[in-house]
Protein backbone atom coordinates (compact mmCIF):
# COMPACT_ATOMS: atom_id res chain seq x y z
CA UNK A 1 0.00 0.00 0.00
CA UNK A 2 1.62 3.30 -1.07
CA UNK A 3 0.64 6.55 0.70
CA UNK A 4 -2.46 7.13 2.28
CA UNK A 5 -3.54 10.81 1.64
CA UNK A 6 -3.96 13.49 3.55
CA UNK A 7 -6.97 16.06 3.54
CA UNK A 8 -6.90 16.76 0.34
CA UNK A 9 -5.48 13.16 -1.48
CA UNK A 10 -1.64 13.94 -0.95
CA UNK A 11 0.86 12.50 1.76
CA UNK A 12 4.07 10.78 1.77
CA UNK A 13 4.92 7.14 0.53
CA UNK A 14 5.13 4.22 3.11
CA UNK A 15 6.33 0.71 2.52
CA UNK A 16 2.91 -1.76 1.22
CA UNK A 17 1.14 -4.21 3.58
CA UNK A 18 1.15 -6.54 0.99
CA UNK A 19 3.32 -9.26 -1.09
CA UNK A 20 1.34 -7.80 -4.64
CA UNK A 21 1.30 -4.37 -6.25
CA UNK A 22 -1.79 -2.11 -6.84
CA UNK A 23 -2.26 0.02 -10.02
CA UNK A 24 -4.73 1.95 -10.30
CA UNK A 25 -5.93 4.32 -13.65
CA UNK A 26 -7.65 7.32 -13.53
CA UNK A 27 -8.93 10.29 -16.13
CA UNK A 28 -12.09 11.00 -17.85
CA UNK A 29 -14.43 9.42 -19.58
CA UNK A 30 -13.18 9.10 -23.10
CA UNK A 31 -9.24 9.32 -21.89
CA UNK A 32 -8.82 5.59 -22.78
CA UNK A 33 -8.75 3.97 -19.51
CA UNK A 34 -9.96 0.30 -20.54
CA UNK A 35 -7.29 0.54 -23.58
CA UNK A 36 -4.61 1.17 -20.87
CA UNK A 37 -5.66 -1.33 -19.15
CA UNK A 38 -5.80 -4.21 -21.01
CA UNK A 39 -2.46 -3.14 -23.19
CA UNK A 40 -0.40 -3.07 -19.58
CA UNK A 41 -1.80 -6.26 -18.20
CA UNK A 42 -0.65 -8.11 -21.65
CA UNK A 43 2.77 -6.81 -21.07
CA UNK A 44 3.02 -7.26 -17.25
CA UNK A 45 1.64 -11.32 -17.62
CA UNK A 46 4.48 -11.41 -20.97
CA UNK A 47 6.81 -10.08 -18.31
CA UNK A 48 5.69 -13.26 -16.06
CA UNK A 49 3.48 -11.82 -13.53
CA UNK A 50 0.39 -12.71 -11.93
CA UNK A 51 -1.91 -9.74 -12.83
CA UNK A 52 -5.54 -9.01 -12.68
CA UNK A 53 -8.04 -6.71 -13.80
CA UNK A 54 -11.04 -4.53 -12.19
CA UNK A 55 -13.30 -2.15 -13.21
CA UNK A 56 -14.99 0.37 -10.92
CA UNK A 57 -17.81 -0.39 -9.90
CA UNK A 58 -18.56 -3.61 -10.86
CA UNK A 59 -16.82 -7.34 -11.10
CA UNK A 60 -19.21 -8.21 -8.11
CA UNK A 61 -22.71 -8.91 -7.91
CA UNK A 62 -23.51 -6.12 -5.83
CA UNK A 63 -21.30 -3.92 -7.80
CA UNK A 64 -22.57 -4.75 -10.99
CA UNK A 65 -26.34 -3.94 -9.75
CA UNK A 66 -24.92 -0.84 -8.15
CA UNK A 67 -23.33 0.15 -11.71
CA UNK A 68 -26.73 -0.30 -12.99
CA UNK A 69 -28.33 2.34 -10.71
CA UNK A 70 -25.54 4.85 -11.08
CA UNK A 71 -24.49 4.84 -14.95
CA UNK A 72 -28.08 4.36 -16.49
CA UNK A 73 -29.80 7.39 -17.70
CA UNK A 74 -32.24 8.42 -14.87
CA UNK A 75 -35.49 10.09 -14.91
CA UNK A 76 -34.86 12.34 -11.61
CA UNK A 77 -31.75 13.70 -10.18
CA UNK A 78 -29.61 11.27 -8.02
CA UNK A 79 -28.55 13.41 -4.47
CA UNK A 80 -24.73 13.39 -4.61
CA UNK A 81 -24.30 12.07 -1.43
CA UNK A 82 -26.39 9.03 -2.42
CA UNK A 83 -24.04 8.77 -5.53
CA UNK A 84 -20.82 8.70 -3.22
CA UNK A 85 -22.14 6.52 -1.01
CA UNK A 86 -23.27 3.97 -4.02
CA UNK A 87 -19.40 4.01 -5.30
CA UNK A 88 -17.84 3.39 -2.09
CA UNK A 89 -20.03 0.71 -1.37
CA UNK A 90 -19.41 -1.20 -4.47
CA UNK A 91 -15.74 -0.12 -3.77
CA UNK A 92 -15.98 -2.08 -0.61
CA UNK A 93 -17.36 -5.35 -1.97
CA UNK A 94 -14.44 -5.23 -4.71
CA UNK A 95 -11.53 -4.54 -2.27
CA UNK A 96 -13.24 -7.38 0.32
CA UNK A 97 -14.03 -9.74 -2.48
CA UNK A 98 -11.54 -9.62 -5.38
CA UNK A 99 -8.62 -7.01 -4.85
CA UNK A 100 -7.23 -7.57 -1.05
CA UNK A 101 -6.89 -11.22 -1.58
CA UNK A 102 -5.55 -11.00 -5.29
CA UNK A 103 -3.12 -8.70 -3.57
CA UNK A 104 -2.00 -10.88 -0.72
CA UNK A 105 -1.65 -13.43 -3.20
CA UNK A 106 1.19 -11.13 -4.68
CA UNK A 107 -0.75 -10.72 -7.78
CA UNK A 108 -0.58 -7.28 -9.80
CA UNK A 109 -4.06 -5.60 -9.15
CA UNK A 110 -4.64 -3.04 -11.93
CA UNK A 111 -8.42 -1.06 -11.54
CA UNK A 112 -9.74 1.20 -13.94
CA UNK A 113 -10.51 3.37 -11.75
CA UNK A 114 -10.24 3.81 -7.71
CA UNK A 115 -10.96 6.35 -4.90
CA UNK A 116 -9.50 9.44 -6.70
CA UNK A 117 -12.62 9.29 -9.14
CA UNK A 118 -14.85 9.82 -6.36
CA UNK A 119 -12.91 12.96 -4.95
CA UNK A 120 -12.82 13.97 -8.60
CA UNK A 121 -16.52 13.33 -9.95
CA UNK A 122 -17.73 13.95 -6.21
CA UNK A 123 -15.86 16.31 -4.86
CA UNK A 124 -14.87 18.17 -7.92
CA UNK A 125 -17.98 17.78 -9.87
CA UNK A 126 -20.37 17.05 -7.59
CA UNK A 127 -18.96 20.11 -4.89
CA UNK A 128 -18.82 17.60 -1.88
CA UNK A 129 -16.27 17.94 0.27
CA UNK A 130 -13.78 16.13 -0.30
CA UNK A 131 -12.22 15.50 3.80
CA UNK A 132 -15.13 13.81 4.46
CA UNK A 133 -15.26 11.80 1.00
CA UNK A 134 -11.47 10.64 1.89
CA UNK A 135 -13.69 10.22 5.49
CA UNK A 136 -16.12 7.65 3.72
CA UNK A 137 -13.46 5.95 1.39
CA UNK A 138 -11.33 5.32 5.34
CA UNK A 139 -14.93 4.36 6.77
CA UNK A 140 -16.00 1.89 4.31
CA UNK A 141 -12.71 0.69 2.93
CA UNK A 142 -9.82 1.10 5.65
CA UNK A 143 -6.60 2.90 4.61
CA UNK A 144 -6.01 1.13 1.43
CA UNK A 145 -4.22 3.16 -1.46
CA UNK A 146 -2.92 2.51 -4.95
CA UNK A 147 0.89 1.21 -4.72
CA UNK A 148 0.84 3.49 -8.31
CA UNK A 149 -1.95 5.82 -10.07
CA UNK A 150 -1.53 6.91 -13.99
CA UNK A 151 -3.45 9.67 -14.51
CA UNK A 152 -4.20 9.60 -18.59
CA UNK A 153 -5.24 13.55 -18.93
CA UNK A 154 -6.77 14.71 -21.53
CA UNK A 155 -8.58 17.81 -21.78
CA UNK A 156 -12.56 17.66 -21.60
CA UNK A 157 -13.00 19.00 -25.19
CA UNK A 158 -10.98 16.16 -26.43
CA UNK A 159 -12.57 13.93 -24.21
CA UNK A 160 -16.18 14.71 -25.27
CA UNK A 161 -15.31 13.89 -29.09
CA UNK A 162 -13.60 10.93 -28.73
CA UNK A 163 -17.28 9.82 -26.42
CA UNK A 164 -19.33 11.52 -29.09
CA UNK A 165 -16.83 9.50 -31.90
CA UNK A 166 -17.35 6.22 -30.63
CA UNK A 167 -20.58 6.49 -31.54
CA UNK A 168 -21.75 4.34 -28.13
CA UNK A 169 -24.52 5.70 -25.96
CA UNK A 170 -23.37 7.78 -22.75
CA UNK A 171 -24.08 6.89 -19.49
CA UNK A 172 -25.56 9.09 -17.10
CA UNK A 173 -21.89 10.48 -16.02
CA UNK A 174 -20.75 11.23 -19.13
CA UNK A 175 -24.49 13.15 -20.16
CA UNK A 176 -23.32 15.69 -17.48
CA UNK A 177 -23.14 19.30 -18.66
CA UNK A 178 -19.32 20.72 -19.89
CA UNK A 179 -18.82 22.48 -16.15
CA UNK A 180 -19.08 19.25 -14.63
CA UNK A 181 -16.42 17.05 -16.59
CA UNK A 182 -14.12 20.70 -16.40
CA UNK A 183 -14.34 20.26 -12.63
CA UNK A 184 -13.54 16.93 -12.67
CA UNK A 185 -10.40 17.61 -14.96
CA UNK A 186 -9.46 19.88 -13.06
CA UNK A 187 -9.67 18.13 -9.77
CA UNK A 188 -7.64 14.98 -11.04
CA UNK A 189 -4.85 17.58 -11.82
CA UNK A 190 -5.14 18.93 -8.47
CA UNK A 191 -4.70 15.68 -6.94
CA UNK A 192 -1.79 14.94 -8.97
CA UNK A 193 0.11 18.05 -7.79
CA UNK A 194 -0.61 17.20 -4.33
CA UNK A 195 0.57 12.85 -4.55
CA UNK A 196 3.27 13.58 -7.35
CA UNK A 197 5.17 10.35 -6.25
CA UNK A 198 1.86 8.29 -6.34
CA UNK A 199 0.26 9.57 -8.86
CA UNK A 200 2.47 9.99 -12.72
CA UNK A 201 0.31 12.08 -15.21
CA UNK A 202 1.00 10.48 -18.91
CA UNK A 203 -0.85 12.67 -22.06
CA UNK A 204 -3.92 11.21 -22.91
CA UNK A 205 -3.72 12.96 -26.14
CA UNK A 206 -0.75 10.84 -27.87
CA UNK A 207 -1.13 7.77 -29.66
CA UNK A 208 -2.55 4.47 -28.21
CA UNK A 209 0.61 2.99 -28.30
CA UNK A 210 2.34 5.73 -27.36
CA UNK A 211 0.80 6.22 -24.24
CA UNK A 212 1.26 2.10 -23.72
CA UNK A 213 4.80 2.53 -24.06
CA UNK A 214 4.96 5.20 -21.34
CA UNK A 215 2.45 3.51 -19.51
CA UNK A 216 5.04 0.50 -19.40
CA UNK A 217 7.51 2.16 -18.64
CA UNK A 218 6.72 3.55 -15.61
CA UNK A 219 4.70 0.36 -14.04
CA UNK A 220 7.82 -1.55 -14.94
CA UNK A 221 10.18 0.89 -12.85
CA UNK A 222 8.13 1.12 -10.07
CA UNK A 223 7.65 -3.57 -10.01
CA UNK A 224 11.60 -2.78 -10.71
CA UNK A 225 11.94 -0.82 -7.40
CA UNK A 226 10.13 -3.49 -5.13
CA UNK A 227 11.95 -6.28 -6.19
CA UNK A 228 9.67 -7.09 -9.50
CA UNK A 229 7.02 -9.07 -7.13
CA UNK A 230 7.32 -13.38 -7.59
CA UNK A 231 7.53 -13.17 -11.81
CA UNK A 232 7.28 -16.82 -12.80
CA UNK A 233 9.81 -18.18 -14.19
CA UNK A 234 10.26 -18.43 -17.83
CA UNK A 235 9.70 -21.74 -19.57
Amino acid sequence: MAAAPGDEGGGPPRDSEWPGFFITFEGVDGAGKSTQVAALAGALRSDGHDVLTVREPGETVLGELIRVLLLRPAPAPLDPWAEALLFVAARAQLLAETVLPALMRGTVVIADRFVDSTLAYQGGGRGLDRRSLLALHRAACGDVWPDLTVLLDLPPGAADRRRRDSQLPLDRMELSPEAFHAAVHRTFRELAEADPQRIVVVDGQRPAVVVSQRVYAVAAERLAEVGGLSSRPSA
